[in-house]
C-alpha cells in the first residue's frame, strides 16, 4: 500500500532538476549497484533529468587473466571521460561511494569535476564495513568529505561515527519500494532458514552453521539455505561436516533478485549473524516481505528492528541465543505473526517519499514548495511525524490460546497499551 505523503511533501518540486548520479549500477554485483539505480527511478519519478555515471567497467572486469590488472587504471580513464560529458550539463554531482577502492575512485573524480565545473557535489557513503573504513583511514576521508557541499549516510550508526570526527552528515536511508515486496499473509511457519551475505569473517557465516546444530536438537527438521561467497567457503564447508548440519544445508554462491524474493517468501526466518555491519538490504527486504528477521544486533541493525516487537536480536557470536530465538518463533506462531506484521510497519520508513524531501534540501531546493528548512538535514520524517516511533501503530500479538502473559510477554520490554 503506498504511503501518503503530507501537503508540504508534496509540495517539494524536482521539476528541471539535472543530476549526475555516479556509482556502480546493475549488473554489476552488490547491493550498492541496486541502490544506486533505485534511487535514480525515484529521481526520474520526480521529472528530475538523471545522467548516471558507471564506475564498473564490465568489458574490462571480464578479460581473462588480465582483466583484474587492468580494471583501476580503465576505471580512472573512463569514471574520468563520462563525468567530462556529464558534469557540464548537471546541476548536481551526486556521488554513491562505497569503502576502499569504492570510495576513493568515484569521490575523488567527482570532487575533481565538480571543482572543474563549479557544480553542488553531493558524497553519499554506504557500505556494511563503512565505520572501520572511516576508523583507519580518517585522516584521508575527512578532507574529501570537506570538499563536498553535502555528505549523507544510510544510518544513525555511521553518522554518529563521522561526528565523534567532527563531520557532519545526513541521513539518507537504503530505499526500498514496498510495491515490489508484497506482504505474504502466511498460514504456517515451516522451519526453513535464509541465510544471505559474504563469506567472509564480518559476516560470521559460521555462526549460523553452530546455531543450526543447536536448532535442530530441537527442531530437527529444520533446514538452512545459505547464499554468498567469499574468502571462507571451503571454511563453512568444513565446519557444517564437522557439526554434522552439513545434510540439512542448501549453499548457493549467488541468486537473481528475482529468486531471491521467492526464497525470502518461502523461508520463515531470516538469520544475520554479523560481528559488524550497517544495514544491509536483505533485512528490509525480509521486513518487507512478512519474513521473520532473527538478527544480532550490530551497527544500525537496531534502528530497523527493536528486539521482541519487529525483530528478535541477539548478541554477536552468540549461536545458542540465535537458535533459542528462531525456537520460539516456530513454536508461536502468533509471536511470528506479530513480529513479521510489526516489521512491515518499520520498514515504511525506508520508502523514497519519507526521503524525497531531505534530498531536495542536499540539491538546494530548500524553498521549493515552500518547505520550510528543518533541523538535522535528512529526517525522513513526514510533518509532525518522529520517524523511529512506529511502535504507536503496532499491533501486539503476544498472546497465545492457552499462554500465560509471563510466557507471552517480549523479553525486556514491557508490552505497550
Amino acid at each position: 500500500m503506498p504511503v501518503r505523503m503530507t501537503k508540504a511533501e508534496q509540495g517539494v518540486n524536482f521539476q528541471g532538476k539535472r543530476v549526475c548520479v555516479v556509482g556502480p549500477f546493475p549488473p554489476r554485483a552488490g547491493e550498492l549497484s541496486g541502490q544506486v539505480e533505485l534511487f535514480c527511478q525515484a529521481l526520474q519519478g520526480e521529472g528530475v533529468w538523471v545522467r548516471r555515471v558507471n564506475t564498473d567497467v564490465r568489458a574490462v572486469r571480464r578479460l581473462p587473466l588480465i582483466g583484474i590488472y587492468l580494471l583501476p587504471l580503465a576505471q580512472i580513464v573512463l569514471v574520468a571521460w563520462r563525468l567530462i560529458g556529464a558534469a557540464p550539463r548537471s546541476d548536481v554531482l551526486h556521488v554513491f561511494a562505497a569503502s576502499g577502492w569504492g570510495f576513493w575512485l568515484p569521490a575523488i573524480l567527482t570532487l575533481l569535476a565538480g571543482r572543474l565545473y563549479r557544480r553542488r557535489v553531493v558524497i553519499s557513503f554506504f557500505g556494511g564495513q563503512g565505520g572501520e573504513f572511516v576508523r583507519r583511514s580518517w585522516r584521508r576521508v575527512l578532507p574529501l568529505f570537506g570538499w563536498a557541499d553535502a555528505v549523507t549516510v544510510t544510518s544513525d550508526y555511521l553518522k554518529e561515527i563521522l561526528g565523534r570526527f567532527g563531520q557532519p552528515a545526513s541521513v539518507v536511508p537504503n530505499l526500498i519500494s514496498l510495491d515490489h515486496f508484497p506482504l505474504l499473509l502466511r498460514t504456517e511457519w515451516p522451519a526453513l532458514i535464509l541465510w544471505i551475505g559474504d563469506l567472509d569473517e564480518s559476516a560470521n557465516p559460521v555462526m549460523a552453521l553452530r546455531s543450526m546444530a543447536a536448532l535442530r536438537r530441537i527442531v530437527p527438521e529444520a533446514r538452512l539455505l545459505m547464499v554468498g561467497q567469499g574468502p571462507l567457503a571451503q571454511v563453512v564447508g568444513k565446519a557444517a561436516a564437522e557439526l554434522e548440519v552439513a545434510n540439512s544445508i542448501a549453499y548457493r554462491a549467488e541468486l537473481p533478485a528475482g529468486r531471491r524474493q521467492e526464497l525470502l517468501r518461502e523461508a520463515s526466518i531470516l538469520w544475520f549473524t554479523a560481528l559488524e555491519d550497517n544495514l544491509p538490504q536483505p533485512l528490509l527486504e525480509a521486513a518487507a516481505s512478512g519474513t521473520v528477521i532473527v538478527s544480532t544486533d550490530v551497527g544500525a541493525i537496531p534502528e530497523l528492528l527493536h528486539d521482541g516487537v519487529d525483530g528478535l536480536l541477539v548478541k554477536p557470536d552468540d549461536a545458542t541465543r540465535m537458535a533459542e530465538a528462531t525456537i520460539r518463533v516456530l513454536k508461536r506462531p502468533f509471536l511470528a505473526e506479530s513480529l513479521a506484521n510489526n516489521a512491515r510497519l518499520s520498514v515504511e520508513r525506508y520508502t523514497w517519499s519519507k526521503h524525497r524531501r531531505g534530498v531536495a534540501r542536499l540539491y538546494g531546493l530548500s524553498q521549493a514548495g515552500a518547505v520550510a528548512p528543518v533541523a538535522g538535514a535528512v529526517d525522513g520524517a513526514a510533518d509532525g511525524e518522529d520517524p523511529a516511533d512506529v511502535l504507536g501503530r503496532t499491533e501486539f500479538l503476544w498472546s497465545e490460546p492457552g499462554g500465560t502473559a509471563k510466557d507471552a510477554e517480549p523479553a525486556g520490554r514491557p508490552r505497550r497499551r
